[in-house]
């Protein structure tokens, strides 16, 4: 999972990635070397769970842990040297690292739409419907 930022006025644009460490799918070898490409800093995690375990895992799961660096070196193998294991789920971890970069919180609006644009259907949608 890869989440990029670049609001106004906040800190340059940048990049934060989620591997797991089990994945069957993506080895998290090969999702760590977008740390090198999508450019701006970058934030990179890699859940001790599998495939779907290391997305979901909730703060407050006694199973969750991950590992986390200060720096991304372009080798993955360096990357894990220097890494340091956290207990816990990373979704504090992302929250933080989007907090100093996203801006304050603003109110929802009131009414769906906006900037010109108008609800296509009133909630929940139709896609549901649509066959």
């Amino acid at each position: 999972m890869t989440i990029q930022t670049a609001p106004p006025g906040a800190a340059p644009p940048g990049s934060a990635e989620a591997a797991d460490q089990a994945d069957h799918i993506t080895p998290w070898q090969n999702c760590y070397c977008s740390t090198q490409l999508l450019g701006g800093e970058s934030r990179f995690v890699l859940s001790t769970s599998g495939h779907i375990a290391a997305l979901v895992n909730p703060p407050g799961s006694p199973k969750a842990s991950y590992q986390a660096a200060k720096t991304n070196p372009a080798s993955p193998a360096d990357w894990l040297k220097t890494a340091q294991s956290e207990q816990g789920s990373w979704w504090p971890d992302l929250l933080a690292w989007l907090g100093d970069r996203c801006g304050a919180d603003k109110p929802a609006p009131a009414e769906p739409g906006g900037g010109g644009l108008r609800p296509l259907a009133a909630a929940p949608g139709t896609y549901g419907f649509d066959n």
